[in-house]
């Protein structure tokens, strides 16, 4: 309907004009300010996830639509990063077809190893080289599971978990949200096979996600109490350190939701329980298992990126200026951070630290600020501000148009 080459505010605003509001109207219905409604339709200012969440309830389209995901392009690179999405859509759907259909697998230990690369792929978020390996994987530990047993088929589905949530990382982080909703339910199937709490965390960790997608920020917020609840019983009174990892995640995920759904207190309740956990984590240093990251560090993170959809980008701003992210934090992490920070900046009018943070983005995570939406309309919004964009921001905003030059 909306074209490729259009901003989140005009789609807002060709939206908005198809169910019949005028600005004004609007802005009365959502409880939107009016001017905050004109800003981002005119690409003057960067839209909170809350905002575009209200926008796209009231008019009954998703976020993504809003967005314009997922963003082919018009480049070789571009068809390389979203070639992979048929094959894991097909292996997906085709989950629990007869064993005797499928190719005999290789042994379990070179699986092992493989998933592995694709781990280091994932957290570097190394888009392209990620999704070339994950449809052999998935279809090899899918026969894996239905032709093996005991331990052997309980390794191989903790496996098969694993890559199902590389897999749903990858659909989530390119748009494919509806894909994503469908690899969240084959993420649980594996895990419940696995018979391992801590992949079953991650799955729980992952379904609450799909609510947070949904603007369902009350039931995500019931789901992950309950995921906590469930693991803390399996773990005990002494857990170990992943344990640690998953139980804060889902603190770290509590966060993001309550702050994204305006409630102050619950973030704030939220945000305490992760520190607490935090003091668990040994030397202080953020710690990743089961492919989450957490520890002090990421907590920090978390705060800021909530004080933004709080509605306070001068305090994340501020914390964002002071904050070293360690080499050892995975680069989907410090990217992720950079992104937000420039939102913060941005809403501050500090031009300047936001322009550095989005090219901090592109040289620590390339392909994932090149996909990431709210860095491709913070660009936007940098080059809208003023008349004379300049070369820096000129550049970002081509390379975001066309294929990345790094290597996938």
């Amino acid at each position: 309907m909306t074209g490729s080459d259009e901003t989140t505010g005009s789609r807002i605003a060709t939206y908005r004009k198809l169910a019949g509001y005028t600005q004004r109207e609007f802005a009365e219905h959502t409880h939107l300010s009016l001017g905050a409604i004109r800003k981002v339709e005119q690409g003057e200012r960067l839209p909170t996830y809350g905002f575009l969440n209200t926008v796209a309830r009231t008019l009954a389209v998703s976020v993504e639509e809003l967005t314009g995901q997922p963003y082919r392009g018009k480049e070789r690179a571009d068809a390389r990063v979203h070639a992979p999405i048929a094959a894991i859509r097909a292996i997906a759907r085709a989950y629990d077809l007869p064993p005797q259909w499928r190719q005999q697998p290789r042994p379990l230990d070179l699986i092992a190893r493989d998933v592995d690369q694709a781990a280091v792929y994932r957290a570097a978020a190394r888009y392209t080289a990620l999704g070339e390996m994950l449809p052999a994987l998935l279809e090899e530990l899918t026969a894996c599971v239905h032709q093996l047993d005991g331990k052997l088929r309980r390794r191989a589905a903790r496996l098969l978990a694993s890559c199902y949530y590389m897999a749903y990382c990858l659909a989530y982080r390119l748009g494919y949200v509806d894909l994503a909703s469908l690899l969240e339910d084959r993420l649980h199937w594996a895990s419940t096979l696995a018979d391992d709490p801590l992949s079953i965390g991650l799955s729980r960790w992952t379904r609450a996600n799909g609510f947070q997608v949904a603007k369902d920020y009350d039931t995500g917020l019931l789901v992950l109490e309950r995921a906590y609840e469930q693991l803390s019983a399996d773990v005990g009174t002494d857990p170990s350190a992943a344990a640690v990892t998953l139980l804060g995640s889902i603190r770290l995920r509590q966060v993001t939701q309550a702050s994204r759904a305006r409630d102050e207190n619950a973030t704030t309740h939220y945000l305490d329980a992760a520190r607490q956990l935090a003091t668990l984590v040994p030397d202080g240093v953020d710690r990743v298992h089961y492919h989450l990251t957490f520890g002090p560090v990421n907590t920090t993170v978390h705060e800021i990126a909530a004080q933004i959809e709080l509605k306070h980008p001068e305090a994340a701003a501020e914390r964002a200026k002071t904050l070293n992210l360690p080499a050892s934090m995975p680069r989907t992490r410090r990217g992720h951070h950079l992104i937000d920070a420039a939102r913060a900046f941005i809403a501050v009018g500090d031009r300047d630290a936001a322009l550095n943070a989005l090219q901090a983005a592109r040289t620590v995570a390339p392909q994932q600020t090149r996909y990431h939406p709210m860095a491709r309309e913070a660009v936007r919004v940098l080059a809208g501000q003023h008349r004379k964009a300049g070369e820096e921001v000129r550049a970002l905003a081509a390379w975001m148009g066309s294929a990345t030059t790094e290597p996938a």
